[in-house]
């Protein structure tokens, strides 16, 4: 009788492919692995692929130790090192009926897989995603102030997703649940945007006349920047992608990404204007000020509610935030980013003329690796 790890090299489809990109997620990767095996299916019914973009720390040799006790997990490797290098690839291995996205730096529980399977049939929407529980990436106040100020409507806008909101149609959810056909039909993720590749294609899913779905019975808790240094280098790329982005794909426009721009583009054109029209100084100045009495009301708020010591982080965290991204953003509009001939998206299977899956080929570790041109080892 052929053993479950030979049957799931056969070829048969499965009801579900979890894919994860992954790069440098040593801290993370076991447990959100741990908590996806813990979903209750049998491991026949479903595979985990995990695209390593080529992780200089121990992170590859974390999912192989996993692999060995569960051949449901499969590790690829993502020689473009991206996020949507690693998606497209995975995608194109994959043999279940949904595709569910995660993220290494999260965590699941037990009915994760099985609520996004069900609200995807219950609901018919291109893309089902749920609530983000953000939890700080480290135990130091400033981690803890960055994870309460990304779950407020002065932080992120009105991302649904943040604010502890569900049942309803919206325009992006993180990660997500797809039907496998919709890859067919609007493409892959788009290689050339190393950020923001998500609501790219979700723009895409939407503009075929497919929903996105957030529903109250999905949830996740996910893991923020642990340190001020980390989010001020989120905020700077996700400017510099955002516009990128715009300009790949128009329908991704989004008022919440583009407020930013507004703020530091505004401020600083005031400024500058105003050397030759103090009117223009003033108008500057009093909109800063207008701010500055928002980002202390925000900490004032977050600190009644989880202690006082974070206010101050508060205070420092939303003004940089906010400036280094609309900054990103500008300096995104004088590089070459938005000059660059945009390329199409990925198409997706039933596009493609030549096999996605080669056969599989077992490591001596257990875990399997479908793509074409690369074999897993031991060791890096």
């Amino acid at each position: 009788m052929p053993s479950n790890k030979q049957e799931h090299a056969a070829g048969e489809s499965l009801q579900v492919s979890i894919v994860i990109p992954m790069r440098n997620e040593q801290a993370y990767i076991a447990r959100c692995l741990d908590s996806l095996l813990a979903n209750g299916l049998p491991e026949e019914q479903y595979e985990i692929l995990v695209a390593d973009g080529e992780s200089e720390d121990a992170s590859r040799d974390v999912v192989l130790a996993k692999a060995a006790a569960h051949p449901c997990i499969l590790l690829l490797r993502n020689s473009g090192r991206i996020v949507p290098s690693g998606m497209n690839l995975a995608i194109r291995q994959a043999r279940g009926r949904y595709i569910i996205r995660v993220d290494a730096h999260a965590e699941y529980p037990p009915d994760y897989i099985q609520n996004c399977i069900s609200e995807l049939e219950r609901t018919g929407a291109g893309n089902v995603g749920g609530r983000w529980l953000t939890r700080p990436g480290s135990d130091t106040q400033m981690a803890k102030a960055i994870a309460l100020f990304t779950q407020t409507r002065v932080g992120v806008g009105n991302a649904a997703y943040r604010l502890g909101e569900g049942d309803r149609y919206i325009d992006t959810v993180p990660f997500g649940a797809f039907p496998r056909e919709i890859f067919d039909r609007v493409g892959l993720y788009r290689e050339d945007l190393v950020r923001n590749q998500d609501f790219e294609l979700n723009a895409r899913i939407r503009r075929a006349g497919y929903g996105i779905y957030l529903s109250s019975k999905i949830m996740s808790v996910y893991y923020n920047s642990g340190t001020f240094r980390k989010f001020m280098r989120q905020a700077w790329m996700n400017g510099i992608w955002a516009p990128r982005m715009w300009f790949r794909y128009p329908g991704s426009f989004c008022w919440r990404h583009a407020a930013p721009l507004g703020f530091t583009g505004g401020l600083l054109s005031s400024l500058l204007l105003g050397l030759l029209w103090r009117p223009a100084l003033w108008a500057g100045l009093t909109g800063l000020a207008v701010y500055l009495a928002v980002a202390l009301a925000t900490a004032v708020s977050i600190g009644a509610r989880n202690g006082w010591k974070l206010a101050p982080c508060v205070v420092l965290v939303m003004p940089c935030y906010h400036f280094l991204y609309g900054l990103g953003s500008l300096t995104s509009f004088g590089r070459n980013g938005l000059t660059q001939v945009p390329v199409r998206a990925p198409v997706g299977n039933a596009d493609r003329t030549d096999p996605l899956r080669g056969p599989a080929e077992v490591s001596r570790s257990g875990a399997v690796d479908r793509s074409p041109s690369v074999r897993v080892r031991d060791q890096p």
